[in-house]
């Protein structure tokens, strides 16, 4: 009998052993709060290149991201980057409406993300989203390529909320909400002295340039209307 039993036990140890085993997906988060951030006004910076508009930055971490003594971030959570968002001629602040990414350059756009190479330099420019994960080797950054971003005012409080496609066709969402967003003047560049407030709502003090990657050039003709 117990002879007869081996047959069936190695059959069952082949099936078994020849099941394809389900492909392991790492998991980021889809739908961050974002609880503290900051705003940029660069002006007229695409003006050598026939464009108008104004430019802000928007800069956005999670709570769990924080800024050490040495003026470093640190911790895990989600960082993301909105470089290039377009006013009118006439705009400083973000205005209530609906912001699309779009590679156009109009008002009410947000520049897509892309790897920008100068002088065989490469760098991340546009819209994305770095996560720091507790498992480095899942750290990565996505650029986000489509979607949009909605802007409110509520009280004091400007209100972001996130509708966004990255690169690998996932979703991004998310919100934030910020009393008295703090904006940082850019549009004189080169500058001789520091940063010049617009809105006196003082954050801790850091040196923003030591984790943010904005580009100190102009991207010129690559970005064609979509």
């Amino acid at each position: 009998m117990k002879n007869a039993l081996i047959p069936i036990i190695l059959l069952l140890l082949t099936l078994f052993s020849c099941e394809k085993k389900e492909e392991f997906v790492y998991e980021y988060e889809t739908n961050p709060q974002y609880t503290w951030g900051y705003a940029e006004f660069y002006g007229a910076w695409y003006a050598d290149y026939g464009v108008e508009n104004n430019v802000l930055s928007l800069y956005a971490f999670t709570d769990s991201l924080l800024v050490n003594d040495e003026s470093q971030l640190y911790g895990f959570g989600q960082q993301l980057f909105l470089e290039d968002i377009f006013l009118t001629p006439a705009d400083t602040f973000f205005l209530e409406g609906v912001y699309q990414v779009s590679n156009s350059r109009e008002a009410f756009t947000i520049a897509p993300g892309e790897e920008f190479e100068e002088e065989g330099k490469k760098t991340d420019v546009g819209a994305y989203i770095i996560y720091y994960e507790k498992n480095d080797s899942y750290s990565i950054r996505k650029f986000i390529v489509d979607g949009s971003m909605t802007v409110a005012q509520v009280g004091g409080y400007t209100r972001f909320d996130f509708d966004f496609i990255l690169d690998d066709d996932t979703e991004l969402k998310g919100r934030y909400d910020q009393l008295d967003l703090n904006y940082y003047d850019e549009s004189v560049y080169p500058q001789e002295v520091g940063k010049q407030k617009v809105v006196l709502n003082p954050m801790k003090g850091f040196a923003s340039e030591k984790f943010k990657s904005r580009p100190q050039y102009k991207r010129g003709q690559k970005n064609t209307s979509k």
